[in-house]
């Protein structure tokens, strides 16, 4: 595995972190997994994974439209 690939590859503790979602971060993450309205995400095993490219988009596609 190369280090680029490696790091394509996000634990739910970095995105909370990224997201500066607070020491609940993680638990936050899990709801928005539960109910749909989190970044894209993978699971092996018990282990969750999110793609950068997936967070990023997402919160891409949560931004507000500039006001006029």
């Amino acid at each position: 595995m190369t280090d680029s690939t490696r790091r394509a590859w996000a634990t739910p503790e970095q995105v909370a972190e990224w997201l500066q979602l607070g020491k609940a971060g993680t638990q936050k993450l899990r709801k928005m997994r539960r109910e749909g309205n989190g970044p894209k995400f993978v699971t092996i095993g018990r282990e969750v994974r999110y793609a950068w490219a997936d967070v990023h988009a997402w919160c891409a596609a949560r931004r507000d439209a500039p006001r006029g």
